[in-house]
């Protein structure tokens, strides 16, 4: 499993603009899905991300039956990011589910991932650099 950094915390609740990350989901086809996420992006733990199921019915169809998942985020002004790959958990109920409501109250399930690798997605030669 792959750890988060206090940079890589830091950079999810404060550093990314724009707010939005980008979710990638592969369907039971193969064929590839990508989803933007902004409203609720939350830091689990150390191994672990979540992200609301809003308005993404591809999404959460893709990850209930692959839940391979990649989360893609960048600041647009450092061109810096971090790419986040891991599997995928749909949580129907509890304090993420809760939490995430109070953001938004169209939220209904919240994706957790426990991270398997991070890569670098900054500008220049570190670009695709694995760092966890």
């Amino acid at each position: 499993m792959a750890k988060l950094t206090t940079e890589m915390k830091e950079f999810l609740t404060k550093g990314r603009d724009p707010v939005t990350v980008f979710v990638g989901t592969v369907g039971k086809d193969g064929a590839p899905n990508i989803s933007a996420k902004g409203t609720f992006i939350h830091v689990v733990d150390d191994e672990t991300l979540a992200y609301a199921d809003v308005y993404s019915l591809k999404t959460l169809e893709n990850v209930k039956k692959n839940p391979q998942v990649t989360i893609a985020t960048i600041n647009a002004k450092t061109y810096k990011g971090y790419q986040f790959k891991g599997t995928g958990e749909v949580v129907e109920k509890g304090t993420l589910v809760e939490e995430a409501k109070k953001q938004n109250p169209q939220s209904k399930t919240v994706t957790k991932v426990k991270l398997r690798e991070i890569y670098l997605m900054d500008y220049g030669p570190q670009a695709g650099k694995k760092v966890g």
